[in-house]
Formats: structure tokens, C-alpha cells, sequence
């Protein structure tokens, strides 16, 4: 018979993990709302990518008291490959986010966007939000568009995003020039939770399609 540490045998151990097991399972079963693709993880552009960066901006235009122009989003923070069409539950948002990543709005001069875009160039996109569209040709930027407006380098840009990026985690280094941050004081999956259990609940679905907001050009 196996004991451990606590001199408690396997039949013991097992008896006292389980309720928190069954808790534990209630709630990572939790269907937040129906998703109607495929989602999948690539570069220049993905519907995973897409849809994170795309409920991200919704959760801020709902929550944050400032305007956003766009979010972008490190491809290695995506840490599923794809999500199946279907029912979308809490568990699924652990498995794509589990890192205790906040949401954090990120104020950047133009200049600095603009490393930041050449970045996403020479690493051949990156997840962003519909706001943003890039035109990439032999890893440079050839045009930038905000909202359907010419990017201006003389204008500062408010960015959601995630404390990694913000900090220049994942090749984003020119984030660490930003003018300020704001923490939202909300960890990133509970902000897509939260979005998408309101969602679910009056009824809408997730319809994430790629619509060629980074794309590599001749």
C-alpha cells in the first residue's frame, strides 16, 4: 500500500481530492457561448488571434473609460493550437490564456508604433485586433491603417494588450517606451470569460474570420 508524505494511502488521498476535483470540473465545464469556426493559430493573420485580439477590444470598450485604438497581441501568448467549432467553456479559455497575464492599455508615441510595426513585419505578423491593418513586403511595413486612417507617426496611439507585451515580452521591445500603462486589474482570461459569457447569454456566437488586417503583399 502507498503512503505519502502525510501517511495518508492512496484510497485516503483520493478521498480528499475529489470533491475539489468535481468542484474544479463544474466549473471548467461551464459553457460560455457557441463559436461557429474553426479558430485556428498562424501568422500574418489567424481567426484565433483574431478573435482574442477582437473580444479584447469589445471587453474595453465596455470597461475602460478612454477610447482604444487597437490591440495587439503576442502569438506565443496563444497557447492552444486551435479551437474547435462548438460550445466555448471556461476550461478551453484556462487552456488558451493560463498565464496570470493582465489587461493593461498602453499609451505609445507614433514613433514607437511604428518600431513596433516594423517588429511585426520581420516576424511576420502577430495577433491583432480589426482596427489594425498592416501591408507587409519582404519584412517591412509598405502601409499602416487605424480605424480606416493613415497611420501618423506624430500621434500617440492607446494599445490593449496584455503586461508581457506591455513589458516588451515576445520581440515587442519598443512598448517599453510607452508614455504610460494602465492595469486594467483583470487577468486576461477572465476579461474573455467575462465577454464571453455576456455574450452567450444574449444569444450571440462567436464569428471570427480571417479578413486580411495583416497581410503579405508583392
Amino acid at each position: 500500500m502507498n503512503k505519502d508524505s502525510l501517511q495518508l494511502t492512496d484510497t485516503q488521498s483520493a478521498s480528499l481530492i475529489i470533491p475539489y476535483k468535481i468542484k474544479l470540473d463544474s466549473l471548467m465545464s461551464e459553457v460560455l457561448c457557441y463559436n461557429e469556426q474553426d479558430l485556428n493559430k498562424q501568422l500574418p493573420e489567424g481567426t484565433l488571434g483574431n478573435f482574442v485580439c477582437d473580444e479584447l477590444m469589445d471587453y474595453a470598450a465596455k470597461n475602460y473609460n478612454k477610447p482604444v485604438d487597437f490591440c495587439i497581441y503576442n502569438h506565443g501568448g496563444l497557447r492552444v493550437g486551435s479551437i474547435a467549432k462548438g460550445n466555448i467553456s471556461v476550461g478551453k479559455i484556462f487552456e488558451l490564456a493560463p498565464f496570470d497575464n493582465y489587461l493593461v492599455v498602453v499609451e505609445l508615441g507614433g514613433a514607437d508604433c511604428k518600431k513596433l510595426f516594423d517588429l511585426v513585419a520581420e516576424n511576420n505578423g502577430t495577433p491583432c485586433s480589426k482596427e489594425l491593418r498592416l501591408s507587409i513586403s519582404n519584412n517591412k511595413i509598405v502601409n499602416a491603417t487605424i480605424n480606416n486612417t493613415v497611420f501618423d507617426e506624430n500621434k500617440t496611439y492607446a494599445i490593449i494588450t496584455n503586461d508581457y507585451v506591455a513589458n516588451g515580452g515576445d520581440k515587442t521591445e519598443p512598448m517599453k517606451n510607452a508614455k504610460s500603462v494602465t492595469n486594467l486589474n483583470i487577468m486576461v482570461r477572465d476579461a474573455l470569460i467575462n465577454n464571453l459569457r455576456i455574450k452567450g447569454k444574449n444569444g450571440q456566437s462567436v464569428k471570427s474570420t480571417l479578413d486580411g488586417r495583416i497581410e503579405q503583399v508583392k
